[in-house]
């Protein structure tokens, strides 16, 4: 591998698995534009061209920026022979940063599967008759997302069985994680690139959620979450509206603490109130404070 400057415009950007976020885009090029190109890109050669392996934000922001060139180090033709060679190092590179989101690794995690089953001629998993004619048996999820989840028909994957350890100990990714990658990875990837910057992008239960819907669905759903102003905060909201229920009010953390706190024992409330003695008496001086500033303001 050598390193040096590499015109932007021979470099060969598209078909990424993650769908660039403008936010991060504006972000780096404010970054770039201050200090400078900080970690350089890395790209294969192809002829007189490069195919880019990681960096397609570097990239967006530098081309922002007006930029003809960036630093890059260059891999050599050989050592990423094709383009799942390329694919594989765009992946790996993603997911040992452990940057990306939960929806982002779920989708690497897919496409890397996809690089081993070409690669060991194994049967593939199906998809959704929309995407690809075959019909994938799903257990449905309550709208809250509480309770069982849905059944595991990656659990004896090949691929999750043969590269579960290597992926534990290279990326922290356990086996069960894996296999809820592959489920989430269902989403179609016109919908999940719309939830780019969304909160839902890294939320692995509201991500789930949505996997278990049909395309269409999947797409009313994140019209909901997208539209401005957005008419549901939530997958779980947006599928209550879909369904014409009436979501129940979300309680706030000291709701939440008061309900199960009314519910103890008088020794166990007692108990809880001895654990937190510093918080009652910080309590007990701000209410008293703030009373007699009221009643200092009524009697003026």
């Amino acid at each position: 591998m050598t390193m040096r400057t590499v015109d932007l415009a021979l470099i060969d950007a598209g078909g990424r698995l993650r769908a660039l976020d403008p936010a991060w885009v504006d972000f780096l090029a404010e970054e770039i534009g201050r200090d400078g190109l900080v970690e350089p890109i890395r790209v294969v050669a192809r002829g007189e061209r490069f195919r880019l392996v990681s960096g397609a934000r570097r990239v967006a922001a530098c081309l922002k920026l007006g930029h003809a060139n960036i630093l890059a180090i260059v891999v050599p033709q050989e050592a990423l022979a094709d383009d799942a060679a390329v694919r594989l190092g765009e992946i790996q590179g993603n997911l040992s940063r452990g940057e990306a989101t939960v929806l982002e690794r779920a989708y690497y995690v897919d496409a890397w599967r996809e690089i081993y089953l070409s690669a060991h001629a194994l049967p593939k998993r199906g998809r959704k008759p929309e995407s690809a004619g075959i019909e994938i048996p799903v257990q449905r999820n309550n709208i809250s997302g509480e309770g069982a989840e849905p059944a595991n028909d990656d659990a004896e994957d090949p691929f999750v069985l043969s590269l579960s350890e290597a992926a534990r100990q290279a990326l922290g990714i356990s086996q069960p994680t894996m296999s809820r990658y592959l489920r989430i990875a269902r989403i179609e990837p016109a919908q999940g690139h719309r939830l780019v910057g969304h909160p839902s992008a890294d939320s692995r239960g509201e991500l789930l959620m949505l996997a278990e819907q049909d395309a269409e669905r999947q797409r009313e759903i994140v019209d909901l979450l997208r539209c401005e102003p957005p008419k549901a905060a939530t997958v779980a909201e947006a599928i209550a509206q879909l369904n014409g229920v009436v979501p129940t009010p979300r309680a706030t953390p000291s709701e939440q603490v008061h309900q199960r706190f009314s519910r103890l024992r008088p020794q166990d409330q007692f108990a809880f109130l001895d654990l937190n003695t510093e918080v009652v008496e910080r309590w007990q001086v701000v209410r008293s404070t703030a009373g007699r500033r009221s009643g200092g303001r009524g009697a003026a």
